[in-house]
């Protein structure tokens, strides 16, 4: 018993943070590399996932470029450095905007793709569930 309360208060600990950045910035930008991939190799056509989406179907290829973006870029980018402690305050400012941009990415897709127009149940969209839950985790950590 002793062993694991040391554990759990040991200066490794920040390695559980740590791994949860990398592994999500991983998962976020594997969510949209197909995205960005087919959008490089036809700019001018819109992903038709996005086409069915309400309000973001008004502008889609706009909002295809913006979640392509999103995905494989801005949200990892600012998770990972919102675990550098050398940036000081700015790091936590930096993971809570992640956080924030993500939360909202996960909300969209799963309310009005997974539920608005595939109709799923949750337990056919538990990866993204999961996405969202680390999203919540960034935006408040």
């Amino acid at each position: 018993m002793n062993f694991l309360s040391s554990l759990s208060t040991s200066r490794l600990g920040v390695l559980s943070e740590l791994t949860l950045r990398i592994i999500f910035a991983l998962l976020i930008f594997s969510h949209g590399e197909g995205k960005l991939s087919a959008l490089m190799a036809e700019p001018e056509t819109p992903l038709r996932v996005i086409e069915n989406l309400a309000f973001f179907g008004d502008m889609p290829l706009f909002s295809s470029w913006l979640a392509a973006i999103l995905e494989t870029i801005i949200i990892p980018v600012l998770i990972l450095a919102g675990g550098a402690s050398f940036l000081g305050e700015k790091a936590k400012t930096l993971s809570t905007l992640g956080g924030l941009l993500a939360t909202a990415l996960m909300l969209n897709i799963i309310l009005n793709f997974h539920l608005g127009v595939l109709e799923e149940t949750w337990t056919e969209f538990k990866y993204q569930l999961s996405l969202l839950a680390i999203s919540v985790y960034f935006l408040f950590k």
